[in-house]
């Protein structure tokens, strides 16, 4: 699957509203270093959905710190976004 299907499924998740504010989400993304690349995952709740900047900011406690990870939705480094739960709650 090219980079271009796969940006053209990341738009449609934020026009369809199926990403929004209390889901839990699954990311994978690249995490570049100096000579190579990984592939790192991240499971957290969605906190904000800003829709002019098309970012996430996505918030988890890990060995009791809060980690918060902001997120470009139309970024390359982007490899999936994979709803896991959606809370009708508002957060």
């Amino acid at each position: 699957m090219t980079l271009n299907k796969i940006n053209k499924k990341r738009k449609n998740y934020l026009v369809n509203n199926v990403i929004k504010t209390g889901s839990v989400l699954y990311i994978k993304y690249l995490l570049l270093k100096e000579d190579e690349i990984k592939i790192s995952s991240f499971i957290g709740l969605c906190i904000t959905q800003k829709k002019k900047s098309n970012t996430l900011i996505l918030k988890n406690n890990i060995k009791k710190e809060n980690i918060k990870l902001i997120i470009n939705t139309h970024s390359p480094l982007i490899v999936s976004i994979k709803v896991i739960k959606r809370y009708k709650k508002k957060v």
